[in-house]
């Protein structure tokens, strides 16, 4: 029994010891010792672990991952190595960040750690098949707190500078903040305010000790026109990381590669202004979506255009600025019908009218009696019974309707329901 027992215990070890080693070994930050070091253990030698994907699945892009812990530990594991396999799975290749804690360090150690990562990765993206330009990172609780440190007051690189590393930039390409956040600085220059990057939240109501943080980073975000989207959960503890096989907090992680993808940080080709017209059975698309998927590489970003009827413009037509556009290339079309009739208040020289006098409280009862008897000739009645899909350009074609993008040249969307 008893050596049953050793076996049984040789074979755990064995088997911890093989994961453990599985993982790439930690890359030290400063090889000769890092500023400010004031002891010789791993606490005091920052580092990165690399987790390369197979080279059939590299995108190019590269993230930097920051474990949370109040700065007093890293929560490595599922902070960390979970959430860079992850990354790793999906063709990014992520680096997992060993930075200072107190009490033996402060902020200005671990805001060096975080930049000197920064500056390694993008000093060799050349070894790692990465894009120095779409280097983004992602931090939770107090991880997040460094990303966000990161993407307002890291450096933006020293031309004058001795050492290499410090040449470069080390503010992100796009930050990803998971139940923690920072104060967007009090004054912040324009040519700074540029350098921002675009930022993804994820939180829970539930975890309201990070909730408000993250919610006032968002407003200030919007008001000083940084890219930024947000998912707030209603239900889930702080910590929870990706929540990996979670079935509703878990959903977070696709929802931030939709955000990558859509927002081209997958892809390294150039993104184009797009203008076009959309018709269906001859007439202008009045009221519906146009779903642009990506034919030529997976990683492109896909194009969504909704049709809304408003503006002055000829009807059907549509113009995307270059930053929601599409990358050259062909691309397969949906068109989605959401009614058959429909005239927006934004088109309609009467109802202009009307909303304008309401909003300067200049409104008339003649106005208001006009106003309603033009409601009561109006026919607001359904005029569709459902969701009219179109992936085929004609009724009865074999093949997806595919329209190639070229740049400056507009695109004519057309499909035929009969």
């Amino acid at each position: 029994m008893k050596y049953l027992l050793s076996v049984f215990l040789l074979c755990l070890f064995v088997a911890s010891s093989h994961a453990q080693s599985s993982l790439a070994t930690p890359i030290l930050l400063w090889p000769q010792g890092a500023p400010g070091a004031t002891g010789t253990s791993d606490e005091d030698k920052p580092a990165i672990i690399p987790f390369v994907p197979e080279k059939n699945k590299q995108n190019g892009t590269a993230v930097l991952v920051i474990p949370g812990g109040g700065f007093t530990i890293r929560a490595v594991d599922h902070e960390g190595v979970l959430v860079a396999q992850w990354l790793k799975e999906r063709g990014v290749t992520a680096f997992l960040l060993r930075y200072r804690l107190r009490p033996l360090y402060d902020r200005k150690d671990w805001l060096a750690d975080g930049q000197r990562a920064m500056q390694y990765i993008r000093a060799n993206a050349a070894q790692y098949q990465i894009d120095p330009n779409r280097v983004g990172a992602v931090g939770f609780s107090a991880g997040a707190m460094l990303v966000a440190d990161l993407g307002f007051n890291a450096s933006l690189g020293d031309a004058n500078a001795t050492d290499p590393l410090e040449k470069l930039s080390a503010v992100p390409d796009f930050d990803i903040l998971a139940y923690g956040a920072m104060a967007f600085p009090a004054a912040i220059s324009p040519a700074r305010l540029q350098q921002v990057p675009s930022t993804f939240m994820f939180g829970t109501v539930e975890d309201a000790g990070s909730l408000n943080g993250l919610s006032t980073l968002f407003v200030d975000l919007v008001k000083h026109k940084v890219p930024v989207e947000a998912h707030f959960f209603q239900n889930g503890v702080h910590g929870s990381g990706f929540a990996i096989g979670d079935p509703i907090l878990g959903e977070w992680p696709n929802l931030l590669w939709n955000w990558m993808q859509t927002n081209g940080f997958l892809s390294p080709k150039k993104r184009l202004a797009l203008n076009g017209l959309v018709k269906l059975d001859g007439s202008p698309l009045l009221r519906g979506i146009v779903v642009l998927t990506p034919l030529d590489h997976p990683h492109d970003p896909p194009v969504i255009i909704y049709m809304t009827n408003t503006g002055t413009g000829e009807l059907g037509r549509f113009s995307m600025p270059a930053e929601q556009g599409p990358v050259p290339g062909k691309y397969k079309v949906e068109v989605r019908q959401e009614a058959t009739r429909w005239t927006s208040n934004s088109r309609d020289p009467f109802m202009i009218n009307m909303m304008a006098k309401q909003r300067d409280n200049s409104l008339t009862d003649a106005d208001k009696k006009e106003w309603g008897e033009f409601l009561r000739k109006r026919n607001l009645n359904p005029s569709i019974d459902n969701q009219k899909v179109f992936s085929k350009q004609r009724p009865g074609d074999g093949k997806d309707y595919v329209v190639e993008i070229v740049e400056g040249k507009e695109v004519v969307i057309e499909v035929f329901g009969k």
